[in-house]
């Protein structure tokens, strides 16, 4: 395994515990446009491209962005709720103790993911944030990740990037960085074991480890 210098995360469902919020703030959406949804529906159409959420769901774009302000609003009603998942603080102190360089990766709107970084404390935890609005290509396109390897500095061969969707491990692997998965509320293990990560974590919190083990940590 390559050295790893930078570990890059994608946001929801690997950093923070947003499922819930995302999940009223989407449902709000679709109850708006007529959209009759259930679970088995709402699993097909997710994506981390929401517009291609929209365009499955035959939203027209042109209305995409009243679509994406009821999003907003809605999530924002809920935003108090999402927090930190488990052994994220102590994971991010492991890393920074070891002088790796630190990213994000998200799909979340600009606007949105700052308010939940301030809000949570990690504002001052990375050196390249990379949102929605920053990519002309979206997730699983390697251009957001690449974006945020070229702020830091960094090869992708010395990356690591850390989702809990098959398309965060199809975007590290296209920009030629390592993976690895994590289960969520938005996945499920044969899910991301069809996606062939490098690795795949019981949680963020066997992030260091690994890192240790593998002789991939400084």
């Amino acid at each position: 395994m390559p050295t790893v210098s930078a570990v890059l995360f994608d946001w929801d469902g690997t950093l923070v515990d947003s499922f819930a919020t995302t999940r009223y703030a989407s449902l709000s959406v679709f109850e708006h446009f007529g959209i009759r949804m259930d679970e088995a529906r709402y699993q097909a159409t997710y994506r981390p491209d929401w517009h291609e959420t929209y365009r499955q769901l035959g939203i027209p774009e042109s209305r995409w962005g009243e679509a994406g302000a009821i999003w907003s609003e809605k999530y924002l009603e809920r935003s108090h709720l999402v927090d930190l998942l488990p052994h994220v603080s102590e994971t991010l102190d492991a890393l920074a103790r070891r002088e790796l360089r630190l990213g994000v990766v998200t799909s979340a709107d600009r606007q949105r993911f700052h308010e939940d970084l301030d809000r949570l404390g990690l504002a001052d935890r990375f050196g390249a944030l990379v949102a929605f609005e920053d990519t002309r290509n979206k997730k699983p396109h390697p251009e957001g990740l690449l974006l945020a390897l070229s702020r830091l500095g960094v090869e992708p061969r010395n990356a690591l990037y850390v989702g809990d969707r098959p398309e965060d491990v199809t975007m590290g692997k296209s920009a030629g960085a390592q993976t690895a998965a994590i289960v969520s509320n938005f996945s499920h293990e044969a899910m991301l074991r069809s996606a062939t990560p490098d690795v795949l974590l019981p949680t963020i919190g066997d992030l260091p480890a690994f890192l240790l083990e593998a002789g991939a940590a400084p």
